[in-house]
């Protein structure tokens, strides 16, 4: 019987971009089910808990840290996680998603609230991340700082490309984990810079997925 799939996502967040494309990767249709900023509501009802992503596979709830085994488990080809290179992927795909991604979020924090679906939403992301962050002027005020800084961060993911289509020679979860980990840049409306050739070729490649 084929399973129902379901991902609780929201388009912001890098985990999410990152599970919704490991799950093209390997070919697996799933509703992506819209899970507001501020409402977690739905999710909670259905799994007991509130963290996005979360996958549901025909009622059994797989969160974020578990999503690329489980997914390996189910439909073990093609493999997010490759015998010989496991360390190597995860240890790429954490550095996207616990230092990189907060080079990007710096730089687009600020550009965040029109992407959302309503007013009510803008209102709690602006009030969350000021809590978070400090001042909304001053998050603003700089952010050409923080771009600047994001731009040495392009060139690293640019460089570890030269040469190769995919981080490690064939797609892993460390090609995803730095995919979502950027894809709050994209998000926003912002591009790629074109002087990063190898960046954006391999960024084309996982949204061709």
């Amino acid at each position: 019987m084929t399973a129902r799939v379901r991902l609780f996502y929201h388009p912001i967040s890098h985990y999410c971009v990152s599970a919704e494309r490991m799950l093209r990767f390997k070919g697996i249709r799933a509703e992506v089910v819209y899970t507001p900023y501020h409402d977690h509501q739905a999710l909670i009802r259905a799994s007991g808990q509130d963290y996005i992503p979360t996958l549901d596979w025909s009622g059994r709830f797989v969160t974020w840290s578990e999503i690329p085994a489980f997914l390996d488990r189910v439909q073990p080809t093609p493999q997010l996680v490759p015998p010989g290179k496991a360390g190597l992927a995860r240890t790429l795909e954490s550095w996207g998603h616990l230092v990189l991604e907060e080079r990007v979020w710096r730089a687009v924090v600020t550009q965040v609230p029109p992407t959302l679906r309503d007013d009510e939403e803008r209102w709690v992301f602006e009030e969350l991340q000021t809590r978070a962050r400090g001042p909304w002027a001053v998050l603003a005020h700089r952010r050409k700082e923080f771009v600047a800084d994001l731009s040495g961060y392009f060139g690293l993911v640019d460089a570890m490309l030269k040469g190769r289509e995919w981080v490690l020679d064939e797609p892993t979860v460390a090609d995803f984990g730095i995919y979502g980990s950027l894809s709050p840049w994209t998000t926003v409306g912002e591009r790629l810079p074109s002087k990063y050739p190898h960046l954006v070729r391999w960024a084309q490649r996982i949204r061709d997925l």
